[in-house]
């Protein structure tokens, strides 16, 4: 199994992120990544405002990335 390759049709939803302010800087954040209750852009240093973004869910082990590889690989051998 090649753990370098990209994972393939990863479920995606709706995620609180902070976005930067600066029009010029294209930085933001995972809320729950985020230390401070207004985080400050680590690119730029400017103020973060809260939004939504279509991100992959982020799966929480190994295991877990494991067995999506394998529903992929048997989805590909079923086609």
């Amino acid at each position: 199994m090649n753990w370098r390759r990209p994972l393939e049709n990863l479920p995606e939803e709706m995620t609180m992120i902070w976005s930067c302010t600066n029009p010029e800087c294209k930085g933001w954040i995972r809320d729950s990544f985020s230390f401070k209750d207004t985080p400050v852009c680590s690119q730029c240093n400017s103020l973060m405002v809260s939004s939504e973004k279509n991100l992959p869910i982020l799966m929480s082990s190994d295991q877990q990335i494991k067995r999506f590889r394998k529903n992929q690989q048997q989805g590909k051998t079923a086609e």
